[in-house]
């Protein structure tokens, strides 16, 4: 059998069952762009990944709330547009409807352990390829290098996957010659004052994964 890893997260025990609470991990999506859900239970709070936890008896339930402390209910995965692969919930696309606290529950007739995720699903700013509350910022000095990664992307590369595409200020561009893109990176080898801005990263899964950060 597994052990426990110890942690910081509050713990707190209903209907014997260990509950850890809603993971410092927060999901947060673009609305009509896929998401994968992933129960935190096997990254970081036990010793055993889902294949082994199967194999011992258990079995991965799920749940959703609106909110912590709100009723949770069962979900009717329709194994289309929502549907649960291994430790995971996959959202092919998203939709509004879909935010909420979504909780992992691994159990037998002896054992019961849970923990909730985050999901937060939002529209672009009017007018704009992003959501400015869901950019990243990134620090860079004038002069020096700077690389921007495209963020939680892992989970959408393919080895038949499109080339990632960088633009700036929602806008296509023709990067300078010290500007390189490296595969899911973009590489500026001299910042320079016009190098400041917001940069998106899009790369085509089904539909399109975005993410977007704000260099200064």
């Amino acid at each position: 059998m597994f052990k426990l890893r110890v942690t910081l997260e509050t713990v707190t025990r209903a209907d014997g069952c260990t509950d850890w609470s809603v993971d410092y991990k927060k999901y947060q999506v673009l609305l009509g762009e896929p998401v994968r859900v992933k129960c935190a239970l096997f990254y970081g709070y036990i010793r055993a990944n889902y294949t082994i936890a199967q194999s011992s008896g258990l079995s991965l339930m799920w749940y959703k709330s609106s909110g912590h402390g709100d009723f949770e209910e069962p979900i009717p995965f329709d194994g289309i547009r929502m549907s649960k692969e291994e430790d995971s919930i996959w959202f092919r696309p998203t939709e509004l409807q879909d935010g909420g606290l979504f909780s992992c529950v691994l159990r037998n007739t002896t054992y019961c352990m849970k923990v909730s995720m985050s999901l937060i699903v939002a529209e672009n700013d009017t007018g704009l390829c992003y959501n400015a509350r869901m950019k990243y910022f990134e620090k860079a000095e004038l002069s020096k290098s700077k690389e921007i990664s495209c963020p939680d992307i892992e989970d959408f590369i393919l080895p038949s996957s499109e080339p990632v595409l960088w633009y700036k200020e929602c806008k296509s561009k023709a990067w300078r010659q010290s500007v390189v893109q490296k595969g899911d990176t973009l590489l500026i080898h001299e910042v320079t004052e016009d190098d400041i801005g917001n940069y998106t990263c899009e790369l085509k899964f089904g539909s399109f994964v975005h993410g977007t950060g704000f260099l200064k």
